[in-house]
């Protein structure tokens, strides 16, 4: 197939696929505050889960200025301390993206490719063994979606392995009992999670019309097998409950641009903060990239479950915070 067919192919598919995404943000099972059921798949653990390096990763923030990610993403890795902190010699690397939508990238729907492709070369100059793009997308058609928002294409050049899943065809799960958990007693979590070594969130910052606003604590429910269902609970102590059982090493926020309304999948009004913000602490991140919106950390009510929780701390700067041009 040339490139002239595949547009056509592709723009025919296009104009079904608002309709997927909006179906697959509907509730997946019961209704109001009944909990999720246990999802299909054999029984797994939080402890097969990898945890994050402890003890070598600062606990600050640091925040980058700049226009070109791939260099803000560089600068603000060197001023954190370099990627060696996390000893990814050898190891299996997952970034976990937001790849949800068939949008081009200057929609601020999906977590911008150079970001990706950048932290790709970085890891495997830093060692890794292998560098695994990552998502459970809102879509069932992963290739043109992937095609469309730039994430596909720069990830391979940068030399990742892809594994991302559409919406209805999951891939393999184990199902965890989450500790404590409330909303979420138990979840699916996709096998890539399992076979990990290190994890890496790497969330978009964006509206979104049922939670506010998704970022780094959100941007996990592409871990799980059934994502609606967690839209049928408490949706913000599900977010915080599932980040007791997913805990990656390191988060890389993109900030270059936000979608502030008609979240998550846009079109809508596009802010240019022209930010990336790197940190170990999720909650501290998120609480930070509310600013970028004009909200406060206390109006994202994951934050707080999340900081109920011991996932971290919406006080941001009791961390430090140092900034950066790149």
């Amino acid at each position: 197939m040339d490139r002239r067919e595949f547009l056509e192919k592709f723009g025919k598919a296009a104009l079904g696929l608002s309709g997927i995404y909006l179906a697959a943000l509907l509730p997946g099972c019961g209704s109001g505050e009944q909990p999720c059921p246990v999802e299909e798949g054999p029984e797994g653990s939080p402890e097969e889960i990898p945890a994050p390096v402890e003890g070598k990763a600062p606990s600050g923030l640091v925040v980058v200025r700049g226009k070109d990610p791939a260099a803000m993403l560089r600068a603000g890795l060197r001023e954190w301390g370099g990627l060696e902190r996390l000893e990814p010699a050898g190891k299996r690397v997952l970034l976990k993206v937001n790849a949800a939508f068939a949008r081009p990238p200057e929609d601020a729907a999906t977590t911008d490719p150079r970001l990706v492709a950048e932290a790709v070369r970085l890891f495997l100059e830093a060692g890794a063994s292998e560098v695994v793009v990552y998502d459970h997308i809102l879509q069932d058609l992963v290739e043109p979606t992937l095609e469309r928002n730039g994430i596909g294409p720069a990830a391979r050049r940068a030399g990742a392995a892809l594994a991302v899943y559409a919406v209805r065809k999951p891939g393999p799960s184990r199902v965890v009992q989450v500790p404590g958990g409330h909303a979420l007693p138990s979840v699916g979590i996709l096998e890539e999670i399992f076979q990990a070594q290190i994890i890496v969130n790497m969330p978009k910052a964006k509206h979104h019309s049922g939670a506010g606003l998704t970022m780094a604590m959100k941007n996990l429910i592409g871990c799980t097998q059934n994502m609606g269902r967690m839209h049928d609970v408490d949706l913000h102590r599900a977010i915080a409950e599932l980040n007791t059982v997913i805990r990656p090493s390191l988060v890389l926020m993109d900030a270059t641009s936000i979608l502030l309304d008609n979240g998550p999948g846009g079109p809508g009004t596009v802010g240019r903060p022209e930010r990336v913000i790197i940190g170990t602490d999720p909650v501290a991140v998120d609480a930070y990239t509310c600013g970028f919106f004009g909200r406060s950390p206390s109006e994202i009510r994951y934050l707080a479950y999340g900081e109920e929780l011991g996932v971290g701390t919406v006080d941001f700067g009791s961390l430090g915070v140092r900034e950066v041009e790149g």
